[in-house]
């Protein structure tokens, strides 16, 4: 699934990024898909799925437009990278709060969604900081994609209740599944 989004990106936003590469920064762009973020948050709050949905997937336009823009212009490093995930785990965390204020979602999958995807991101990072870098949790599919294309879809199709008990359910597993692979890899590694 990685392999596609990146080769549909390549297709895609790549042609986007080098015509608009000489115009704007890859930094400009992505101060504008957290302003995307935000303003799909606004117009959840204020209980316009259809517009938040658009809006999300104008924040995941401008999170892939911005890497290709870094790359085009060859200023791609750690710092943007960096920059950019956070940028995408606030962005998410925005939308899920703009359901919830907007009454568009219950409380309870807002609550674990809004603490699982940080800490499934953090279980990987640990188990590379504790091994040093050796050991690199490799996803078979995005779980950002699949989150942006559930909350899109109940944006859409008006069931945001629905979407986020969704986006609860794949993140629990996340972070489940994540903790169980990461603490049999490394009981297994410790082992003499």
């Amino acid at each position: 699934m990685a392999d596609r989004l990146r080769s549909l990106e390549h297709k895609i936003v790549y042609p986007i990024a080098q015509r608009v590469a000489p115009y704007v920064s890859a930094n400009v762009l992505s101060a504008m898909s957290l302003a995307a973020a935000v303003a799909a948050g606004v117009a959840f709050w204020a209980g316009q799925p259809v517009l938040g949905a658009a809006l999300i997937l104008a924040n995941g336009f401008l999170d892939m437009l911005d890497g290709c823009v870094a790359r085009v212009r060859g200023t791609a490093g750690a710092f943007g990278s960096f920059v950019d995930k956070i940028i995408d785990k606030y962005s998410d965390l925005i939308f899920l709060l703009g359901m919830f204020l907007g009454d568009l979602a219950d409380l309870a999958p807002v609550i674990v969604a809004m603490v699982g995807i940080p800490l499934a991101t953090y279980i990987n990072s640990a188990v590379e900081g504790l091994t040093r870098g050796e050991v690199k949790f490799q996803e078979k599919f995005s779980l950002r994609f699949l989150r942006i294309i559930l909350l899109v879809a109940g944006g859409f199709l008006h069931q945001t209740h629905l979407a986020a008990w969704l986006v609860a359910a794949v993140v629990a597993y996340a972070v489940v599944s994540r903790t169980a692979y990461n603490l049999l890899f490394l009981r297994r590694r410790s082992r003499p």
